[in-house]
């Protein structure tokens, strides 16, 4: 999700995003392999998926004695929010927890003391409507991945609002994206408890459904080098689009019988934000407008404009055979220095919110308003590392051979856990 306002006492306009996830049992780091890569990284198993969790999360340790709470891994905000003892909304099963600022002893309320933050892309079905949480402001020390504990201010949620599906499962968000200094990351990076770089694959393994790494870069989640472009962003973390190409699948009965279209190549010319918190491509309706054109200009791809719409606006899911979803194409993205692929699996989507019934498709590309917004569907092909010291961002594909980034156990070659941001 991405924050289009926070308030904590005044107004203070700013970026933030989240996301949430299930399904996966998460166990704390062993700490002999915690102490072991203090200083180098600390690689830590994540939960959620694209659907229906739309979100990833990972679990930290809040308060003395402390007490775990799964939160959203957030590359567009740096706040930490919890739910609060009592919530009006927040999810209590497994593995949610409540905060209880009582009951810990090194919490104390923090100025302004109360906060509201109003978010897009948190409701699935309307990317840009928005949806708020709020609450109230304390410090409090918070550990993740055996580093910490180190002192933070947080927000404990007391109510959110219904529309919040992206904290349907799991009630929290910790960011990564601060430019201040009182948040996790950069608190943890303050105490020399690690390096400004943090990297994550969210590609499911026999483990866990993604790693998050704190303060490198886990080489073993990566088939081939890290390319690092510059980050453009200001608040935000984004990447410079060049162009958006699509390319043939070769095995597409247009291509059989000579009559494809496709390659065809698009200009962009414009920033990309990146954005953990939001599942899916979202784009600028002109620009979905055109990449849907020239897409369903091949006759071929069964349903394009069914799926695409007309107007855009007013897309539907379709049930597609197999042979029909391999005959889309994909898409690349230019960037500057790299190009980013997401294939037809990738963009369009089984288990949406949108569909009718399990079986339809949905397209994973959509309107965001002004907003451009790479989010999950094209990431979880990557091995992504965020190196805020060097405003740049590192893009690496996925080693595949050893079964997806959730297939590292956490005892298993420590020594060559993480890049140091100098080593680059």
């Amino acid at each position: 999700m991405l924050a289009i306002l926070a308030l904590a006492g005044v107004a203070v306009p700013g970026p933030r995003t989240a996301h949430l996830g299930a399904t996966t049992t998460l166990a704390p780091p062993r700490s002999r392999i915690a102490a072991a890569v203090r200083r180098n990284g600390s690689s830590l198993p994540a939960g959620g998926a694209v659907w229906p969790t739309a979100i990833y999360w990972a679990m930290l340790q809040v308060g003395t004695p402390p007490r775990s709470f799964p939160a959203a891994i957030d590359s567009g905000s740096g706040d930490l929010d919890i739910a609060a003892l009592g919530c009006d909304g927040c999810v209590t099963a497994p593995p949610n927890n409540q905060y209880d600022h009582a009951a810990s002893s090194t919490s104390k309320p923090a100025f302004p003391f109360v906060f509201r933050n109003t978010y897009e892309t948190c409701d699935l079905k309307h990317p840009t409507k928005p949806c708020s949480i709020g609450g109230k402001l304390y410090t409090d020390v918070v550990s993740m991945g055996g580093l910490g504990p180190v002192p933070v201010k947080l927000g404990a949620i007391e109510s959110q609002d219904t529309n919040f599906d992206q904290f349907a499962q799991i009630d929290g968000v910790v960011g990564f994206t601060s430019g201040g200094s009182e948040d996790v990351f950069s608190q943890l990076v303050a105490a020399k408890a690690c390096d400004n770089i943090w990297s994550i694959c969210m590609h499911r393994g026999s483990k866990s459904n993604g790693t998050l790494t704190l303060g490198g870069v886990d080489s073993r989640l990566s088939d081939g080098p890290m390319v690092y472009v510059p980050d453009v962003g200001r608040g935000f973390r984004a990447v410079q689009v060049a162009s958006f190409t699509l390319v043939k699948n070769t095995s597409s009965a247009a291509v059989a019988a000579g009559t494809a279209v496709l390659p065809v190549t698009l200009p962009v010319q414009r920033s990309a934000i990146l954005d953990t918190g939001t599942n899916v491509l979202l784009l600028p309706p002109e620009l979905l407008s055109r990449l849907g054109e020239a897409m369903c200009a091949d006759a071929s791809l069964a349903h394009c404009r069914t799926l695409w719409g007309d107007p855009l606006s007013s897309s539907s899911c379709v049930a597609l055979s197999e042979d029909e979803v391999d005959a889309y194409p994909s898409l690349r993205m230019q960037l500057d220095g790299t190009a980013l692929e997401m294939s037809g699996r990738d963009y369009l989507l089984r288990g949406s919110p949108l569909a009718s019934h399990g079986g339809e498709y949905c397209l994973g590309i959509r309107s965001g308003g002004e907003l451009f917004i790479i989010g999950d569907t094209t990431m979880r092909n990557y091995l992504l590392a965020f190196d805020l010291g060097g405003r740049r961002v590192g893009w690496a594909p996925v080693n595949r051979k050893r079964g997806g980034c959730g297939s590292v156990d956490e005892g298993e070659g420590h020594d060559r856990l993480a890049e140091r941001c100098t080593a680059h």
